[in-house]
């Protein structure tokens, strides 16, 4: 038979436990109850991703790409835009396709503000180079201008397109590449009209 000192240290132990829970049940119900403690509130876009619905909907392409050492016959390159906001609308997340020089051009792209860098991040795959191509995008003036940077078999290569005379149903397009170090060329012009 146990003794009485152990029954009492046996009941105090057991109404230790039973406060120790009963208090950590009621804090964490007032943590998830408490009126007076705001509710933490999703984090939402900024005005860069606003800046950037211009590029939102379907659009036709009417471009050419000029004589160049690496378009030598240019030509026509007629295609399509589709832009829609990506999750959250923290990103535009696109598709595209076009009729160039080296046959039809497939690809998505996605541009997203990136609060670190004080810039935007693009990222393009397509079926006419493999891997993605990374890039940066900012504003100059009116002016969206897109950079980047990839490797080929001579060597790095650098494009920049230029979206300029930005308007709510059409926009033109320019691009410019540079082999290595070199100068940069225009290869690309285009107007994008908003279906």
């Amino acid at each position: 038979m146990r003794s009485g000192i152990e029954v009492l240290k046996v009941i105090v132990l057991a109404a230790v436990l039973v406060v120790c829970a009963t208090m950590a049940h009621s804090q964490e119900k007032s943590a998830t109850n408490d009126p007076a403690k705001p509710a933490e509130a999703a984090p939402q876009p900024g005005p860069e991703m606003d800046k950037l619905k211009f590029l939102l909907g379907t659009w036709n392409v009417d471009a050419e790409y000029a004589k160049s050492p690496m378009f030598p016959q240019g030509g026509k390159a007629p295609g399509w835009y589709k832009a829609q906001l990506g999750p959250g609308g923290f990103s535009i997340v696109a598709d595209f396709e076009a009729n160039g020089p080296f046959g039809k051009e497939i690809g998505h792209q996605v541009l997203s503000w990136d609060p670190k860098q004080k810039s935007y991040t693009t990222v393009t795959v397509g079926n006419s180079f493999p891997g993605v191509v990374v890039g940066h995008a900012r504003w100059d003036g009116d002016n969206l201008v897109t950079e980047s940077e990839f490797d080929m078999e001579s060597g790095k290569m650098s494009m920049r397109a230029t979206y300029s005379h930005i308007r709510e149903k059409s926009t033109h397009i320019e691009e410019m590449v540079r082999a290595g170090d070199g100068p940069f060329q225009q290869v690309y012009s285009g107007n994008a009209t908003k279906k």
